[in-house]
């Protein structure tokens, strides 16, 4: 069973899942700043390296890789990427809303990583949480979205932000 906690705009929700996370594809050595499932079956993680050396992005199962980006894992790796976030306050008249998105290109193939969470109220005026994880893949004018599920969401991708060492876009979405 795992226990989520969201925090937004003061108030806290605790969900209980009972699907298990993400076998994330870091690495020995490298932490998961953030990791889900896709529906289809395969993994999306952002893996921080030792002592902050490097950020990389993989994308496939434990047994076969499908995408790493960047190829080479140094300290340059941070500027590869361009994090952008949003936040609204809630309260009755106002869904809470908590966005972050991280882009980066590769091979003509750009990737935006999102991770959403919405403070709604139900029927009965309590807060609900509702959290959104997925890709858009955009190839030749083209997006296709890779659907995540949100229940084997781990780590959030907000945590791309510490150490300030990722490209920051105030205007991306």
């Amino acid at each position: 069973m795992k226990l989520v906690a969201f925090f937004l705009t003061g108030s806290c929700a605790l969900l209980i899942s009972s699907t298990p996370p993400p076998t994330a594809l870091c690495k020995s050595g490298e932490t998961t700043l953030f990791a889900f499932n896709t529906k289809s079956g395969k993994t999306a993680s952002l893996c921080r390296g030792p002592k902050g050396n490097y950020l990389v992005y993989r994308f496939g199962t434990p047994g076969k890789i499908e995408l790493q980006y960047p190829a080479v894992l140094n300290a340059s790796s941070w500027r590869k990427f361009t994090y952008w976030s949003y936040t609204r306050g809630g309260g009755p008249e106002n869904e809470g809303h908590e966005t972050s998105q991280l882009k980066f290109e590769n091979a003509g193939v750009e990737y935006t990583l999102s991770d959403e969470t919405i403070a709604v109220y139900d029927k009965n005026h309590e807060e609900v949480y509702r959290r959104e994880v997925g890709i858009d893949v955009l190839v030749k004018g083209k997006t296709t979205s890779v659907v995540g599920s949100a229940a084997t969401a781990i780590g959030a991708l907000s945590k791309v932000q510490d150490g300030n060492k990722v490209k920051i876009d105030e205007d991306m979405q």
